[in-house]
C-alpha cells in the first residue's frame, strides 16, 4: 500500500476489489460483503419462513424470485457507492433460503412418506450442480458483472411458468380453504393420469374439519468453513470450488440411501461421527508438509460427510413440523445455521493467521456437539406428516431410542380397494397428499370383515 500495488489478473479480469480498489484502508469491505449477505439471509428467513406459512408456498415462491432478482441486478450497477452496495446486497439475499425452501415444501406435502427421501435427493442435486456451474461461469467470463447476470437472469424465468407450480392442497386444508385444495387436488390428479376424485370439497372438508388450525447449526458452521478454505487452497480456485461442490453428489445419494434404510437420526449421528473422528486425525497431521495430499482426502472426506448431514437434516425438519408452521419452524433452523455460519470466515482466518489446526479443532468440536444434538430428535421415517401443533407434541413420544425404523406393514385388503390409474397402477388420492385422515366406516368395516 505505501510502495503501489499491482493486482494479478490470472483467474479474474474484473471484480468490485480490483475495479474500486478494495485493498488497504479498504480492505474490510470484502469481508463486510459476507457479513452483509448472511444478515440478510438472517432476516429474510424470519420474515418469509412465517409468510410461507401465512400467505402460502407459492406466494413467497414469486416473492423470493422477485426480491432476490430486483436485489442483485441493483448491486450489479452499484458497486461504485458502497453503501448503495451493501443495501442491495442485503436485499438479494433476504430470499436466499425461502426460494427454495416454499417449492420443495410443497413437493413434500403432496407425497408418499417413501418417496420424501428421493424428492430431497434430487433437490441436492439440483443445488449441487448449480454450485458446480457457477464457477464455472465465473471462470469462462472473468468478469463478476457478467458472471452475476448470467447467473441470475435464470431465476426470473420460473415467473413466466405458473402452470407448473401449485399451492400445497395439505396447507390450503389446514386453512380451511378446501375449495381451493380441491382444485391443486384436481390438478395434480390430472397429471397423475386419474380422471375423477373419489371426493369432492364437502367430502374433504368433513373428512379433514378437525385439521384446521388458525442440528442444522453444526452443519453450517463446518459447511460454510470447508467451502471457504477451498479458495485459500492452492490452484485453480474455480476448480477447487468446483471439486469440493461435486463431492455433494455422491454425499446425497448416500444420504439418501442411508436415511431410507437406517433412519434419518442415524444417518445424521453417524456422518457426524465420522467427520468428528476425521477432524481429530486432521488435527495431528496438517501441520506436516509430507502429508498434504492425506490432509485433502480427509478435508474432502469431511465435506462429504457433511454433506450427508445436511441432507439428512433438512429432511427431518420438513418432516417434524406441522402444517401449518412448517416453513416457519424450518427458518428457525435455518436463522441458528445462518447465525453461525457468519463465523466461518473467521474460523478460517484462524487457520490463516495463527494454527492451521484451529479450523478442523473448531469443526471436529462442533461434529461431536451435534451427534448428541442429532441422536435426541424423533424418527421420521415411515411416519405422516404433522398437520397440526397437536400432532406435532406427540410425534416420535412412543419410539424406542435405541432401534431402527420398520416400514410400516402394507395392508393387501385396503390396496385392492385402492382406485386405479387408468394404466392399472395405484391412484389413492389421500395418499398422494398423505392427510393421515382416517377414512369414516373403514374401521368398522375391517371389524365387520374381522369377525366374518
Amino acid at each position: 500500500c505505501a510502495y503501489g500495488y499491482d493486482y494479478d489478473r490470472t483467474y479474474y479480469d474484473r471484480t468490485p476489489i480490483t475495479e474500486y480498489d478494495w485493498i488497504c484502508d479498504k480492505g474490510f469491505r470484502e469481508t463486510n460483503i459476507f457479513i452483509y449477505n448472511r444478515l440478510g439471509e438472517l432476516f429474510g428467513t424470519v420474515i418469509f419462513g412465517h409468510l410461507g406459512d401465512t400467505l402460502g408456498r407459492r406466494p413467497v415462491f414469486y416473492l423470493s424470485i422477485l426480491i432476490i432478482t430486483a436485489g442483485r441486478l441493483v448491486s450489479m450497477f452499484t458497486a461504485a457507492y458502497y453503501v448503495v452496495f451493501c443495501i442491495a446486497a442485503v436485499v438479494g439475499s433476504l430470499t436466499a433460503h425461502s426460494i427454495f425452501q416454499a417449492p420443495l415444501i410443497v413437493a413434500m406435502e403432496i407425497s408418499k412418506s417413501e418417496r420424501r427421501g428421493h424428492i430431497s435427493m434430487m433437490q441436492c442435486i439440483g443445488w449441487t450442480t448449480g454450485v458446480c456451474i457457477l464457477p464455472m461461469v465465473f471462470w469462462a467470463t472473468k468478469d463478476w458483472f457478467w458472471a452475476l447476470l448470467i447467473v441470475t437472469m435464470p431465476i426470473a424465468l420460473f415467473m413466466f411458468i405458473p402452470s407448473y407450480t401449485i399451492e400445497s392442497p395439505r396447507w390450503l386444508a389446514t386453512r380451511g380453504n378446501y375449495r381451493e385444495a380441491m382444485v391443486q387436488l384436481r390438478k395434480i390428479a390430472t397429471i397423475n393420469g386419474i380422471r375423477e376424485l373419489p371426493f369432492d370439497e364437502h367430502v374433504l372438508e368433513k373428512r379433514l374439519a378437525n385439521h384446521r388450525t388458525d442440528a442444522v447449526t453444526v452443519c453450517s458452521v463446518t459447511y460454510f468453513t470447508l467451502v471457504l478454505l477451498s479458495s485459500r487452497m492452492d490452484g485453480n480456485p474455480f476448480l477447487n470450488f468446483m471439486y469440493q461442490g461435486l463431492i455433494e453428489v455422491p454425499a446425497a445419494f448416500a444420504g439418501q440411501r442411508a436415511s431410507d434404510r437406517f433412519g434419518r437420526r442415524a444417518t445424521n449421528g453417524m456422518a457426524l461421527c465420522c467427520a468428528t473422528v476425521v477432524c481429530a486425525i486432521l488435527v495431528l497431521i496438517v501441520r506436516d508438509p509430507a502429508n498434504e495430499m492425506a490432509s485433502t482426502v480427509l478435508t474432502t472426506f469431511v465435506k462429504f460427510c457433511i454433506s450427508i448431514t445436511f441432507f439428512a437434516v433438512n429432511l427431518q425438519s420438513i418432516e417434524i413440523y406441522p402444517t401449518c408452521l412448517r416453513q416457519t419452524g424450518m427458518a428457525v433452523g435455518t436463522i441458528a445455521a445462518t447465525i453461525f455460519g457468519i463465523v466461518g470466515p473467521y474460523v478460517v482466518h484462524l487457520g490463516t493467521e495463527y494454527d492451521v489446526r484451529y479450523p478442523f479443532l473448531v469443526m471436529g468440536l462442533s461434529s461431536a456437539v451435534g451427534i448428541l444434538s442429532a441422536l435426541f430428535l424423533p424418527e421420521t421415517l415411515h411416519q405422516s406428516l404433522p398437520n397440526t401443533i397437536e400432532e406435532a407434541q406427540q410425534f416420535g413420544k412412543n419410539q424406542r431410542f435405541w432401534s431402527l425404523p420398520k416400514a410400516p406393514k402394507v395392508d393387501r385388503r385396503a390396496e385392492t380397494r385402492t382406485d386405479q390409474r387408468h394404466d392399472g397402477s395405484d391412484a389413492n388420492p389421500e395418499e398422494s397428499i398423505r392427510l393421515a385422515v382416517p377414512i369414516e366406516g373403514e374401521e368398522e368395516e375391517s371389524n365387520s370383515v374381522g369377525r366374518k
